[in-house]
């Protein structure tokens, strides 16, 4: 039951990435998945609830993903750009449009996603503690605040409207970001680290 399940969630990501939610129906994700609505109905009882546990479903994913990066790897800065590098390939993936549509027309589905980053504050937290353990975080700075500059300042940039309202394509404003933030978090001896590791890949 719950191997169908995310079996469902699973493909039905792909679905939403591929048409986005304006153009998702529950009879195109039965189609790509061989599967009658019955079934899908059978554990989704309406489409919205279904769009919504999709939603979740992948946010949960990526932050399982996140926490699986960290514990691969026991340098700070390894973590910080790895995290970032996959934030950055997974929000590559978004059309800008069909994210100011999802926005404003489905707002109960962008409080979801608002929700996960903001509970991925404690995992740039325990990056940050880590960096200063590692001497790699700037003396002056203190991680608890860093983390929530850090979210902050990530997720006030990437809200359709001001990306829309900048010119601003997501690729690009990720890089410049990544750029701003990264250079300003860490001494010499992190950038360091940094730069030789970003070298490598």
């Amino acid at each position: 039951m719950e191997k169908t399940k995310n079996i469902i969630l699973r493909e039905g990501f792909r679905s939403v990435l591929r048409t986005g939610i304006k153009s998702f129906t529950v009879e195109n994700l039965a189609s790509s998945l061989t599967m009658s609505k019955k079934t899908i109905y059978q554990y989704f009882p309406k489409k919205e609830i279904l769009l919504k546990k999709i939603i979740d479903f992948r946010m949960n994913k990526l932050t399982n993903e996140f926490k699986e990066i960290i514990k691969d790897q026991d340098d700070a800065v390894i973590q910080f750009v790895n995290i970032r590098n996959h934030h950055i390939e997974f929000s590559n993936r978004f059309n800008l449009k069909k994210l100011t549509h999802l926005k404003a027309r489905h707002p109960e589905i962008w409080e979801i996603i608002e929700k996960h980053r903001i509970d991925r504050k404690t995992i740039y937290k325990d990056i940050f503690k880590l960096a200063k353990l590692q001497s790699y975080l700037r003396e002056d700075l203190d991680p608890d605040v860093c983390s929530s500059l850090y979210m902050n300042i990530t997720n006030s940039t990437f809200q359709p409207e001001f990306l829309n309202e900048n010119c601003l394509e997501i690729g690009e404003a990720v890089n410049h970001l990544r750029v701003i933030l990264s250079n300003g978090f860490f001494n010499n001896k992190g950038i360091k680290i940094m730069n030789k590791y970003s070298d490598l890949l």
